[in-house]
């Protein structure tokens, strides 16, 4: 028990070693601006983080025996990349009272079977924002923007009377 009588939640060292049958970890690192601490996202099925014990919600306290405490997201990525085939992550459950960052707290949904992000319909003028799609893996997300094109705007041609017109009016 801790100081307010909720029972806190002990440490647990995961040890996440690479598979050649699998690309990457299998895990989302999460970290909200604003609020200190890095925490496990999604944690793919059949993934070496899965198998190592990593949970969705897990708090990381350590990366490779180093504490993380006032590190940058960036940092602790750069940290569990150290090593080539395996990271050792100190991490904690959630306490049952303690909540979750905002992205974690929705419970996980059931992952689709072509989870590609939709473009969303024409705006109205009280709909909302979009929202993430955060159904997809972290291999998938590579995919995905890889298969975007990327477009140079200064890079397109260009004829000259197009050119005549902008500069007359200026």
């Amino acid at each position: 028990m801790s100081a307010n009588g909720s029972a806190a939640a002990e440490p647990r060292l995961c040890h996440v070693r690479k598979v050649p049958d699998f690309d990457g970890y299998g895990f989302n690192l999460h970290a909200e601006k604003g609020k200190p601490g890095q925490y496990i996202g999604k944690v793919d099925e059949g993934s070496p983080a899965e198998a190592a014990g990593l949970r969705r919600g897990d708090r990381i306290l350590e990366v490779n025996g180093q504490s993380i405490a006032g590190e940058t997201h960036k940092q602790v990525v750069a940290r569990i990349k150290q090593r080539p085939d395996d990271a050792e992550l100190l991490v904690v459950a959630p306490a049952p009272g303690d909540p979750l960052p905002a992205e974690l707290d929705a419970p996980p949904s059931p992952p689709s079977p072509a989870a590609v992000p939709v473009a969303p319909a024409a705006p109205t003028g009280d709909a909302e924002a979009p929202r993430l799609n955060l159904t997809m893996t972290a291999a998938e997300m590579r995919a995905h923007l890889a298969a975007k094109k990327k477009v140079d705007p200064k890079k397109v041609p260009m004829d000259l009377k197009s050119k005549f017109d902008i500069v007359k009016k200026l």
